[in-house]
């Protein structure tokens, strides 16, 4: 049965080994045992019974929890057209920050990506090909549901970090000393409140994770779709 030990071994050489997989690994060889001895049990040679066994099987992407099947382009699209209205309105939110220093290379930068994503966008709506919208790929779930959970935390301490931050530079001195915190007119306010508003806008980050999953499911390959159509 070594023919099979390397049949199984191959379609997880992609996978990473862990509990699951090895118990697919498992579970997999044993049936192609049980289905091979069954076909030699019934006169076939055993060579075209291994090919027999294996042939039914063409991969085990969507036996791997959380994995699915996604319609990739038709994916690609909707998060490229969501991706560009979140820069879009960043871009535009960002305009009054260019008070501050950072606000200005922000801005900058949310208008490069603007123009970039809105490329992308046009030119993969652009497609008319019936197999170009037909093409699929695995997603898994699992993985970017831990990402978006990841890019949360990232965001809320870097948030929080940022207000510490400014906090104490802006106002540590007056806080140390007990002295009062004095505001000279409203273009130093406005500063302030733009300093202090600017990390609120990497929102975005995490947004675009959350709609990436909503996405995936939006689009995995099956009959709920097919029928949508």
């Amino acid at each position: 049965m070594k023919h099979l030990q390397y049949y199984v071994d191959q379609l997880f050489k992609e996978h990473k080994d862990n509990k699951q997989t090895n118990e697919l690994k498992d579970e997999i060889l044993s049936n192609l045992e049980a289905k091979v001895a069954d076909l030699t049990a019934n006169g076939m040679e055993y060579t075209q019974a291994v090919k027999v066994a294996t042939d039914n099987i063409s991969g085990v992407e969507l036996l791997i929890d959380g994995n699915t099947r996604v319609y990739t382009n038709k994916y690609r699209i909707e998060f490229l057209q969501i991706a560009l209205l979140y820069f879009l309105i960043a871009w535009v939110i960002t305009i009054p920050l260019r008070l501050v220093g950072m606000g200005i290379l922000l801005n900058i930068f949310l208008l490069i990506v603007v123009f970039v994503v809105g490329i992308l966008f046009f030119v993969l709506n652009a497609k008319k090909e019936s197999y170009f919208w037909g093409q699929t790929s695995i997603y898994n779930i699992n993985i970017v549901m831990r990402y978006r959970k990841i890019a949360w935390l990232i965001w809320g301490l870097f948030v929080t970090v940022s207000i510490l931050g400014n906090t104490a530079v802006v106002f540590g001195s007056s806080i140390w000393f007990g002295r009062e915190i004095n505001i000279t007119g409203p273009y130093q306010l406005a500063v302030l409140v733009f300093r202090f508003l600017l990390p609120f806008v990497f929102i975005i980050i995490p947004l675009l994770f959350h709609a990436a999953l909503k996405l995936i499911r939006k689009y995995e390959v099956g009959e709920n779709h097919e029928n949508q159509e």
